[in-house]
C-alpha cells in the first residue's frame, strides 16, 4: 500500500467498500461536511479514511472547558468518523492502516495550511465490541479512556416485533430523546450501545493546555 495514491473522494465512491467491510457499512447523512480520502491501487479504491466535523458542539465543552460551545469557532476541528481497508490489502504490511492514516492526517493538514486555515484537533473513536484503537494510538492519538455507557430503547409490539417510534424513521428510540421513560412503562427494553475508546490529537498550542479529559495509558489489551 505504501505506494498507493491517496485521493479525494466522494461518498457515492467510498460506500461499495464501506458497505462490504465496515461494521457500520455507511456514512450519515447527517456527518458535518469534511474531506474524504481514498488509497488507490491503480483504478481500485482499496483504502478509505472520512473526515467530519464534530459530531456535536457540546463536545468542545466536554473536552475543552468552552462555555459558549454554540458560537464557537468550529473550523479546523475534525472527527477521523470512517477508517476502512480492504482486508485482502491489509495483509501486506503490519503498518499498513497506520501508513494510511498518517498520509491523509497529513495530507489534510497540508490542504488546511494552503487555503488559510490549519487543522486544530482530530478526535476518534474505536467502538469496543470490533477493536481497541491501536491504529490510532501508532499515529499520534492521545488515548483518553473510555465513554460513558448509553442505551436505546427497543419496543416490542403485541406480536414480538419492534414498534417504530412516531416521528421517527428508525426502530428505536434513544436514551436522550423525550418520551423514553414512557417508552420502558409500555415495555421497552434497556439495550446497551457499544462504550467506544477515545482518541484525540490537539495541534492548537492553546487548547493543549485547556484539556479537561484526563489521558490514560493505553494498552493493546484494553
Amino acid at each position: 500500500m505504501m505506494d498507493y495514491q491517496i485521493k479525494h473522494i466522494t461518498k457515492k465512491d467510498a460506500a461499495p467498500l464501506l458497505f462490504k467491510h465496515h461494521y457500520l457499512t455507511n456514512i450519515s447523512n447527517g456527518f458535518r461536511v469534511g474531506r474524504n480520502y481514498g488509497a488507490y491501487d491503480g483504478g481500485v479504491l482499496v483504502a478509505v479514511c472520512i473526515f467530519t466535523g464534530f459530531p456535536v458542539p457540546q463536545l468542545f465543552k466536554g473536552i475543552w472547558g468552552i462555555e459558549d460551545f454554540r458560537h464557537y469557532d468550529q473550523e479546523g476541528f475534525f472527527e477521523l468518523s470512517r477508517l476502512c481497508i480492504n482486508p485482502d490489502y491489509q495483509g501486506e504490511s503490519k503498518n499498513t492502516a497506520s501508513w494510511f492514516v498518517s498520509r491523509c492526517i497529513k495530507k489534510l493538514k497540508d490542504e488546511m495550511n494552503s487555503e488559510g486555515g490549519r487543522v486544530r484537533a482530530i478526535l476518534s473513536y474505536a467502538d469496543s465490541d470490533y477493536h481497541n484503537g491501536t491504529i490510532y494510538a501508532a499515529t499520534g492519538f492521545k488515548y483518553y479512556g473510555l465513554t460513558d455507557a448509553k442505551y436505546n430503547i427497543w419496543v416490542p409490539d403485541e406480536n414480538g416485533k419492534r414498534l417504530d417510534v412516531p416521528g421517527r424513521e428508525e426502530k428505536y428510540w434513544t436514551q436522550k430523546s423525550r418520551g423514553w421513560k414512557e417508552w420502558l412503562d409500555k415495555g421497552g427494553v434497556k439495550i446497551p450501545r457499544g462504550i467506544k475508546h477515545r482518541f484525540l490529537i490537539t495541534y492548537d498550542p492553546k487548547l493543549k493546555k485547556q484539556i479537561i479529559w484526563g489521558e490514560k495509558r493505553w494498552s493493546s489489551s484494553e
